[in-house]
């Protein structure tokens, strides 16, 4: 459609006049009462024939003119059938009236808001939820106006198109934008202003829900400033983002013929839980523990099962901190006081940890007898055990009051 307004515009010969004729009559006055909008005026000027101007939204400047703003103000009446003419030049309205204040618009639908987005993989989100300081985690299908599919194609598998996004969610960042619009000739260059991180909290949180659903969550891309597509459209512009920052593949994690893993709520509360301590002194001792827990779960490959048990074992030694010689019982003797309720459910958990040592040290020195060679069968069902235990442990010593646990 704007190709079309765009050949009717730019008809010069008598033959393409008079073909276009009844477009550009009825183009004339859409472009007549858009010109008289004082943000547009102001960037249009007073030469004739002039259309063109530039839009700056954020740290982006794009180059626009009036018949795409009609043919986005159109599209964007069409997804919404009678009155959506109304409703769409409303929406107009209140986007270019942004440009002209400091104070707050009501703008409809909510076209002001933008998102900077952190996506991940992981198990099945229903329902958004927020977690504090104003980061809210989204299932990707509910921000389908804001993420073009194009855009993450490139970093998770070929069959996970939109109808299985399930399994991609974000962590988003919401905030409010304003247009300005300038004059064609008006290439003033100004320095890009960032907003603070909030990825560093971001994949905190993400490793905390991973270990608390024990289950894997792979965060892949990092995406600012994602506006609404009608927002784009209504200003004439192709729906784009501010940046984006690769963090890794998707891989094979991705399974199309098995039901995707289930977000409990009682995870989502334990992380939220754990995510309000990160500010306490003991969380510099805590963070590489529940990194290398959320790695474990995540490990793929010839040597995964080998590296989850090193992950469990390192953790281990970090929460426990173990000197002098007999780790492994120093580490059993510190887990069992920790989490054991009554002496069989301690000896239960000694034995447990054992096992995990066992193998990393058949692991570590290689299985050079039968005993090792035995060890080396039960890795499964070490990193099972293990992995338990040290979760409950992990969130256990977080949300103390002290922190601490030696």
């Amino acid at each position: 459609m704007a190709h079309l307004f765009d050949l009717a515009r730019s008809a010069s010969r008598s033959v393409e006049k008079e073909y276009y004729k009844p477009l550009r009559e009825a183009l004339d006055p859409v472009r007549g009462i858009l010109r008289s909008h004082p943000a547009l005026a102001r960037a249009l000027g007073t030469g004739i024939g002039n259309e063109e101007f530039h839009v700056r939204i954020l740290n982006g400047t794009s180059l626009t003119w009036l018949t795409q703003i009609v043919a986005g103000l159109l599209e964007r009446a069409h997804e919404d059938g009678d009155g959506g003419f109304a409703r769409a030049a409303n929406e107009l309205g209140s986007v270019l009236d942004l440009s002209s204040t400091t104070l707050g618009n009501d703008v409809p639908n909510g076209l002001d808001l933008g998102y900077d987005l952190m996506l991940f993989h992981g198990p099945e989100i229903r329902n958004e939820f927020e977690i504090q300081g104003g980061l809210i985690v989204k299932p990707a299908a509910d921000l389908s106006d804001y993420l073009d599919r194009e855009w993450i194609r490139d970093f998770v598998p070929e069959e996970m198109d939109r109808r299985d996004w399930r399994q991609i969610g974000a962590v988003v960042r919401p905030f409010h934008w304003r247009p300005a619009f300038r004059r064609k000739t008006d290439y003033r260059d100004e320095p890009p202003r960032w907003p603070p991180r909030f990825e560093d909290d971001a994949l905190t949180f993400l490793e905390f829900l991973s270990v608390a659903n024990q289950t894997p969550v792979i965060p892949f891309m990092l995406m600012h400033g994602c506006l609404h597509r009608s927002a784009h459209g209504l200003l004439g512009l192709a729906h784009s983002q501010g940046g984006f920052q690769p963090i890794r593949k998707v891989g094979r994690r991705h399974d199309p013929f098995r039901a995707p893993p289930r977000l409990q709520k009682s995870s989502i509360d334990l992380a939220k839980q754990a995510f309000g301590k990160r500010k306490g002194e003991e969380f510099e001792r805590f963070a590489p523990i529940i990194h290398r827990l959320s790695e474990a779960l995540a490990r793929l490959g010839r040597f995964g099962a080998n590296d989850r048990i090193l992950d469990i074992s390192q953790s281990l030694e970090l929460m426990f901190r173990p000197s002098g010689g007999g780790i492994s019982r120093q580490l059993q003797d510190g887990m069992a006081e920790l989490l054991g309720v009554d002496e069989k459910h301690k000896d239960d958990i000694r034995a447990a940890i054992k096992q995990v040592y066992d193998v990393r040290s058949a692991i570590v020195h290689g299985a050079t007898d039968a005993r090792r060679k035995r060890h080396l069968k039960g890795r499964q069902s070490a990193f099972i055990s293990g992995f338990n235990l040290t979760q409950q442990a992990l969130f256990k010593m977080i949300l103390s009051d002290d922190g601490t646990r030696d």
